[in-house]
């Protein structure tokens, strides 16, 4: 007896994908591929986890004079937005709440304008310029922030916490390289493994269309 046939239709393709992607996020022993994001060859942090709404992060050093440039990377055209942020590794991710709340939360070092009433600690903040460079080497737009003076807005997530460093939008589409520099040293914030960060902006409808 011949058995009915059924229709694949792209709803249905759609449906059965989202099934196992929830699936594999349940069960134990599955891995999900990672999103891709660019970073230096020899860095030791996933930043897939860490950082995974990123288009690139790579590794800086706050050191007063240091300027990073980072690899090639693609803008598609003028709809994209992004933003520049800098990113850190929590280190307080295994503390119990009250010790964070004496002051051990990797927020007292980087929440420097108004950091949390529990905090201890005097934190250098970061000072740092960035540069969208064209891969001519023409500068398409910049911007400076001092986080002892001017606050910023950022994530919280149980193993990273960024801060942004405004962004870009309305770029031609091409390849694009990221400079930035180093305006004041912070090697106290060392242990927290800072990162240049291309993210995508919350709220935005014109991120990566």
């Amino acid at each position: 007896m011949r058995q009915p046939s059924i229709a694949v239709t792209p709803w249905l393709r759609a449906a059965a994908a989202s099934v196992l992607y929830a699936l594999a996020l349940a069960l134990p022993g599955c891995w999900v591929i990672p999103p891709k994001v660019l970073t230096t060859p020899d860095n030791p942090v996933p930043v897939a986890k860490h950082f995974p709404s990123a288009l690139l992060a790579e590794p800086i050093r706050l050191r007063e004079g240091d300027a990073h440039t980072t690899q090639l990377f693609t803008i598609k055209g003028p709809k994209e937005r992004w933003t520049v942020a800098i990113g850190f590794v929590r280190s307080d991710q295994n503390l119990p709440l009250d010790k964070k709340l004496s002051g051990a939360s990797d927020t007292c070092w980087i929440d420097t304008l108004r950091p949390p009433k529990f905090c201890q600690i005097k934190s250098p903040g970061f000072n740092l310029k960035w540069e969208l460079l064209r891969e001519d080497g023409a500068v398409a737009a910049r911007h400076a922030l001092d986080s002892l003076i001017e606050e910023s807005g950022g994530t919280y997530s149980g193993a990273a916490i960024t801060r942004t460093l405004s962004g870009f939008r309305d770029q031609s589409s091409g390849q694009y390289r990221l400079r930035i520099s180093v305006l004041r040293d912070a090697k106290e914030l060392d242990f927290l493994k800072p990162h240049i960060l291309i993210d995508r902006p919350f709220f935005s409808s014109r991120a990566i269309e």
